[in-house]
């Protein structure tokens, strides 16, 4: 019996441990809340870059919304959409999905880039409603 809880307690540390070790930086929807995915990393530098430019092809896609006056039913999650790998806010690119991400998340890309296409969609309907109360 000993042994038996001593292992599992072995198991539990390794797995804390991985978690721990992971790294990773958040990419919300700014000014919502809702966190679209986490940019997964190895090494000691946060890829800000690659941050940054996808949430400039989102303001774009934010931009042109507000661009074209702000009605509410002119931009929602239903215009987020998969192509392959690829995930569009109406025709404005976002992201492709790497297979980096794909493995550390236990997916497909396909089925990776639907997940995360969803933390899209609830992220957009959120802008929207924020950006369109009264």
């Amino acid at each position: 019996m000993r042994k038996a809880n001593f292992i599992l307690v072995i198991l539990v540390v390794a797995l804390l441990s991985g978690t721990a070790l992971a790294k990773g930086v958040p990419v919300d929807i700014p000014g919502t809340g809702v966190n679209f995915f986490l940019y997964r990393y190895e090494g000691q530098t946060a890829p800000y870059e690659k941050i940054n430019a996808i949430w400039e092809n989102l303001s774009k896609a934010f931009q042109a919304w507000v661009d074209g006056g702000q009605k509410p039913g002119a931009l929602s999650g239903k215009d987020v959409q998969v192509k392959g790998n690829d995930i569009y806010v109406k025709d404005q690119f976002v992201l492709t999905v790497d297979q980096y991400h794909a493995d550390a998340n236990k997916a497909s890309r396909p089925q990776l880039a639907e997940k995360w296409a969803a933390n899209l969609r609830k992220g957009v309907d959120a802008f929207v409603a924020i950006n369109t109360a009264k």
